[in-house]
């Protein structure tokens, strides 16, 4: 199966550009129908603790249920209790997020209260009522990545890849289509979205010899260590969700339309994340949990290291790109109908001190994983406890004086003390910095970054008044590909090994498949 692993992360890079650009294609619809405004601070107030609640408990069952389901899959053979322990851990959690969906319909009023305590009284009743409406999602998308992690576990991963992009692509027809400004429309939409997600993943269960039952076998000892992991997974994976309810209590008592200026810049930073280190991490989970097991330390330390330093050559200028041309970035994807220019320069505030974290983000996505295969689930948790209050320090200190980009600002520090407490905790275990490696593709990564940033800023004063859509999008596209060509020239020029060794493992596959 791991030999498989290049080919399954370029089919997921291939299909997570097309699900982030349905996302993003999702966003701007819904700021061309709805703006920055009480309407989308009341739907985002109402969505945050749904989404949060499954987003976590959803992604930790994955790296629960993954390493647990891996040592039960027999080629060729009887497959039947890997049957029973996927179906009892659906059922599970099924029952579960019912249960959660319930009580948090029943007290709805009380949740935006405690998430956005700043709301208006109409805007904050318009919450409630869309957040009782959101709330039974959970159920569709927590058992819908328990499917994902089942399917993970076997190296399918086309459907659950497939399955966040039929979400957005359900919003969008509803809001073009069916909403008229009518925003209970879009929160219909949104639950409607989340039963399509897990629906769209049943089929490729039975081709990997799936067969589903309504089982509650809690005494198979996989699924007592999966409930035994499961809230710390779910606490550690949970770090950059809390900093998002974090950012929208404060923001809630700030202007009118900051929760959707910080969504938006939120949206915006995570679409490198979504779209290059998920297709890594993904492909990589299933292959680091199999070396895990088989105590293949060497493997294992080769594995993170190729990783991390494709992470850094991605994310670090993704990172600089996104702070230098953020506000032409906005204006171009969300600039229309109600979104103003106003809206515009609040997001952009948001968006300059946030990018910077998707850097330490990055890398953080990547060593929790590897902690996870490691079954040492407590580091993880620990260090994100610390960059939580770190996050709210510095929120309480920064807010005041700096409105959204101080909270964006509050999110980029604590990203950056939760990326190094992981990566120093696994230097400890792992022979990770010996060679200076990771070092020094780092320091290439950063000359490179710099370098393309000059082109970059001075075409920036060139076409400072770039007007219409298609100004900017051509202005848009000539910098962005004139800084990826300074860029990867210069780690050409400076022997970037870890450059070198993608381009040498990608001509191999050429070769192989002309011969």
């Amino acid at each position: 199966m791991t030999k498989n692993l290049v080919k399954a992360a370029g089919l997921l890079l291939i299909i997570n550009i097309c699900v982030k650009l349905l996302g993003f294609l999702r966003e701007m619809v819904i700021a061309s129908g709805f703006g920055a405004s009480s309407l989308t601070d009341a739907y985002l107030a109402a969505y945050t603790l749904p989404y949060f609640l499954q987003s976590v408990l959803g992604y930790a069952f994955v790296s629960a249920i993954l390493p647990e389901l891996s040592g039960c899959w027999v080629e060729g053979g009887d497959n039947r209790r890997a049957c029973r322990l996927g179906s009892t851990l659906i059922n599970i959690t099924a029952g579960g997020m019912g249960v959660l969906s319930l009580i948090g319909i029943l007290t709805a009023k009380w949740l935006i209260f405690l998430t956005a305590p700043g709301l208006s009284g109409d805007t904050e009743e318009l919450a409630v009522n869309m957040a009782r409406v959101i709330f039974p999602l959970m159920i569709f998308m927590s058992s819908g990545m328990v499917v994902s992690a089942i399917l993970n576990s076997r190296y399918r991963f086309a459907a659950a890849a497939l399955a966040p992009g039929i979400c957005s692509l359900v919003i969008i027809l509803a809001v073009v289509f069916l909403a008229r400004g009518n925003i209970y429309v879009l929160a219909w939409a949104t639950l409607a979205g989340f039963v399509a997600f897990f629906l769209i993943q049943l089929a490729d269960l039975r081709k990997i010899g799936f067969h589903y039952s309504f089982c509650w076998d809690l005494r198979d000892p996989a699924v007592k260590r999966v409930l035994a992991n499961i809230v710390p997974i779910m606490l550690a994976l949970s770090v950059t969700q809390i900093y998002t309810v974090v950012n929208r209590i404060f923001a809630s008592g700030l202007a009118e339309g900051s929760i959707s200026a910080l969504n938006y810049a939120n949206k915006l930073m995570n679409l490198p994340l979504g779209v290059f280190v998920a297709a890594i991490i993904t492909a990589a989970f299933p292959a680091l949990a199999e070396k895990a097991r088989l105590a293949d330390k060497s493997e294992i330390t080769a594995t993170v290291k190729r990783g991390f330093n494709m992470v850094v050559l991605l994310a670090l200028p993704s990172a600089v790109g996104l702070t230098l041309l953020d506000g032409e970035i906005i204006r171009f994807l969300f600039e229309r109908g109600s979104f103003t220019p106003a809206n515009t320069l609040l997001t952009t505030e948001a968006l300059t001190t946030m990018a910077p974290g998707l850097f330490f983000l990055a890398i953080s996505m990547l060593l929790v994983r590897v902690y996870f295969a490691l079954h040492d689930v407590k580091t993880p948790l620990l260090a994100g406890i610390v960059s939580v209050a770190v996050n709210v320090a510095i929120s309480l200190l920064l807010t005041g004086a700096m409105g959204v980009g101080g909270l964006s600002l509050a999110n980029t520090i604590a990203a950056a003390v939760n990326a190094l407490w992981l990566l120093a905790g696994l230097a400890r275990r792992l022979p990770l910095l010996n060679d200076g490696m990771i070092g020094k593709v780092l320091l290439q990564s950063c000359i490179g970054s710099a370098a393309m940033s000059v082109p970059v800023v001075l075409g920036k004063l060139l076409w400072s008044h770039v007007s219409g859509k298609l100004g900017l999008a051509i202005e848009l596209a000539v910098l962005m590909l004139l800084a990826v060509a300074v860029y990867f020239a210069v780690l050409k020029l400076l022997h970037c090994p870890a450059m070198d060794d993608a381009f040498r493992s990608l001509l191999r596959r050429n070769r192989r498949k002309t011969a």
